[in-house]
């Protein structure tokens, strides 16, 4: 009889403490809960209201016959919202991007391989300075691109100079994407390809490679997602010409250096194109990044 009171004493004492616990773990999580809401809050704020003007001013822009397809133009006193197009913006911004893409992508594959695959001194020292160069100033590539290219190599300024200074600011960032994805494959792959008798090259180039190419790929296209809209890099360097042009040599003109000349015009009409080119920057990189990861989940979804 004694050790049946003992028994329903404990069964009592337990469960008084599990409803404390749990009246205060509820009371925690909504209170945690409501935090996070407020911080959701805080945080979209601002984003909606970068969106909405981006909208609100951008569109009026955009949708102005030749705004595409015309050369700029300078407003004057007789025609102020003379401010023509950005097509040579456009043609440079594409040539830029293009050009830097074949400096980085294949180092920055090749130097991702070598971080993941190698244990060395040397890897760990590169992937400190990778690091690193994720965080640097962006303004750093641009004058280190104007020294490098534009005076000890007597370049000029030009598009190939632009190129090479946003092609230094995605370098490390291909690198770690390239390194994550392919330390992300099971390590069962490379097993598997070395008990077959593979050479580990081998397997690391027909196994565990292709095994990665989804978050590689990814990675590529999400590092020049960010490249499109970068201004430092390319402001010192690319030249600012007014006239379309695409051959590395030339002094050409950018979307971001478009819009660094307008802001500091002194006609309203210039100032106001700003924001198209701004709407045009944001949906392009809206538009790369959906893209890279529509096209990761449909990629893992077939591989599953």
């Amino acid at each position: 009889m004694t050790v049946t009171i003992k028994d329903a004493e404990i069964r009592e004492h337990l469960r008084e403490r599990s409803v404390a616990t749990l009246r205060r773990r509820t009371y925690i999580s909504g209170v945690m809960t409501a935090l996070c809401w407020l911080a959701i809050t805080f945080a979209a704020v601002p984003l909606v209201a970068v969106i909405y003007q981006l909208l609100r001013r951008g569109i009026p822009v955009i949708v102005k016959s030749g705004f595409f397809t015309t050369l700029p133009q300078q407003p004057t006193i007789f025609d102020a919202n003379n401010t023509g197009g950005v097509s040579n913006a456009l043609v440079g911004s594409l040539a830029v991007i293009v050009y830097a893409a074949l400096f980085a992508v294949p180092i920055g594959v090749l130097m991702g391989v070598y971080l993941a695959e190698s244990t060395s001194k040397f890897a760990s020292l590169l992937r400190i300075i990778t690091a690193t160069m994720v965080g640097a100033p962006s303004i750093l590539m641009g004058l280190f691109a104007f020294e490098v290219v534009v005076q000890q190599m007597h370049v000029g300024f030009s598009i190939i100079a632009g190129s090479f200074g946003l092609a230094v600011l995605v370098l490390p960032v291909l690198a770690t994407a390239t390194e994550i994805a392919i330390r992300n494959v099971p390590s069962t792959y490379r097993e598997a390809g070395l008990a077959l008798g593979a050479k580990p090259s081998t397997t690391s180039l027909k196994i565990v490679l292709p095994a990665a190419s989804t978050g590689i790929v990814s990675g590529i296209i999400l590092a020049l997602s960010r490249a499109v809209g970068e201004t430092a890099p390319i402001l010192l360097v690319i030249g600012g010409a007014y006239a379309i042009a695409w051959h590395p040599n030339q002094a050409a003109s950018a979307l971001p250096f478009q819009m660094f000349q307008d802001v500091q015009s002194n006609y309203p009409s210039l100032q106001n194109e700003t924001w198209g080119i701004a709407l045009v920057l944001v949906g392009a990189v809206f538009i790369i990044s959906f893209a890279a990861r529509l096209w990761a989940a449909r990629k893992k979804k077939v591989q599953r």
